[in-house]
């Protein structure tokens, strides 16, 4: 059972169909040129794009090599000069949305 645009419950299918037709038909089209804004929500959130502290940090705390010698080892022969490089490929990548082929 539903209620049509007067009020009125039906209960036969074929004006049930009729009632969700006619909704939808107003949601979805746009009539006498009135404009509907219609705001669309996703999952995914928005996250901005990683500082270069941001990186540094990742380096020295091992979240990139996952293996806290190789991190040492990588920050002290790279330096400032590594993460600088690590931070324009990320940032790239970042705003690409997409891995270099290199």
């Amino acid at each position: 059972m539903i209620r049509n645009e007067r009020g009125d419950l039906e209960a036969d299918s074929t004006k049930i169909v009729g009632v969700w037709k006619s909704y939808f038909d107003k949601l979805l089209n746009v009539h006498n040129g009135e404009q509907t804004k219609i705001e669309i929500h996703t999952a995914e959130q928005w996250i901005s794009e990683p500082s270069e502290v941001e990186i540094e940090m990742s380096v020295k705390k091992s979240k990139i090599t996952r293996n806290r010698q190789y991190s040492s080892q990588i920050n002290k022969a790279g330096g400032t000069a590594l993460i600088k490089e690590l931070s324009k490929l990320i940032s790239a990548t970042w705003r690409k949305e997409e891995l270099p082929k290199e």
